[in-house]
């Protein structure tokens, strides 16, 4: 009985290496698309300081701080890229009656990433939970489920996004996950804390 697995794929101060790593990114030239695999692919990933590490439908690259990308396109094709986005922490349970225990993890390390990105981005424009009243409705390139579905779900469970400052910025969201019945003791599930970047809503740079 209890967690079936924690895993932390960074910590938080990896998050703090990590988001100073990927300031200077040229995110337009990212969110155009890479090559396909060869040659052309592998310089386009050393304009980043990416090193390719999986090439099966999705791109995998190992960036200078040793931190693992996956660059999420549109359809079938590599490009355009959508978003990228970077496990930060998960668990899981070993019962559906440990859930809670997963949910209790959770919050302990949420403040911790929460701060950590927070050291390295600035304040966020908005943080909450998933059953906050001003819960976004809309974010740019990240996906949020609709009103009734979230609710249900308790899924985006927290969430903090900061809006880019200029045009050519993206838009960072770290986001804490859950599966489908962790509220519940039915059956076990788990719960993932990522950090997601993409393109920004039209015309909303912040000041």
């Amino acid at each position: 009985m209890g967690l079936k697995l924690e895993r932390v794929s960074r910590t938080p101060q990896q998050l703090i290496d990590e988001l100073h790593g990927l300031a200077d990114v040229d995110w337009e030239t990212v969110w155009n698309g890479p090559p396909y695999p060869g040659q052309g692919l592998d310089m386009w990933c050393a304009q980043f300081n990416w090193v390719p590490t999986s090439f099966e439908r999705i791109l995998s690259v190992r960036t200078d701080t040793e931190g693992e990308l996956t660059l999420f396109p549109s359809g079938g094709s590599w490009a355009p890229v959508l978003s990228v986005v970077q496990n930060q922490w998960g668990a899981w349970a070993e019962t559906g009656p440990d859930n809670p225990l997963v949910l209790e993890r959770a919050e302990h390390v949420w403040p911790l990433y929460l701060t950590a990105a927070c050291s390295a981005l600035g304040e966020p424009t908005w943080e909450g939970a998933w059953d906050s009243d001003d819960f976004p409705e809309q974010l740019g390139g990240y996906r949020i489920p609709d009103r009734t579905e979230r609710i249900e779900d308790q899924d985006p469970y927290r969430l903090a996004y900061w809006m880019p400052r200029s045009p050519d910025r993206p838009l960072v969201v770290v986001d804490l996950g859950t599966g489908l019945g962790v509220t519940g003791t039915e059956n076990p599930s788990g719960a993932n804390l990522n950090l997601t970047i993409c393109p920004g809503p039209s015309g909303s740079v912040r000041p």
